[in-house]
């Protein structure tokens, strides 16, 4: 039996925790490319090419009332590279970051009637993913 605990799930920006998630899928991360692409000749046979591509992103959704939107607020207005890792150490572990990020832009605002969330692009150029089926 499996179970699922998003506690479990954490992030790290700037060497701090990210925290006030919104409900819903809160963290979505991907490397940009594949990590393959091929080459068919005209008589069918197939090659493939490595993919050196570095680049990859992680995006948080979080609650317009989480603290951590003033830290992305403040790296999205700095030049600095950041670090970034995501951390999932449910039954699958996996983590996924890197060394050299940055805020793509300021996330954009929701306001109405009820609390709105933010979402935030941060782009990684050194993309590192690392995935341990444990089940």
């Amino acid at each position: 039996m499996y179970t699922y605990d998003p506690r479990e799930v954490t992030l790290t920006v700037d060497g701090g925790a990210i925290v006030g998630f919104a409900e819903g899928t809160y963290i979505t991360a991907e490397k940009d490319e594949d990590l393959y692409t091929e080459h068919v000749g005209s008589q069918g046979e197939v090659t493939r090419s490595r993919n050196p591509h570095p680049m990859g992103e992680i995006t948080v959704t979080l609650k317009s009332s989480s603290p951590s939107n003033k830290k992305l607020f403040d790296l999205s207005q700095s030049q600095e590279l950041f670090g970034v890792f995501v951390v999932d150490d449910n039954t699958g572990a996996f983590s996924a970051g890197g060394n050299k990020c940055w805020v793509q832009k300021p996330a954009g605002r929701d306001l109405g009637q009820e609390e709105g969330e933010r979402d935030w692009t941060i782009r990684i150029a050194d993309w590192d993913q690392e995935e341990e089926y444990r089940g």
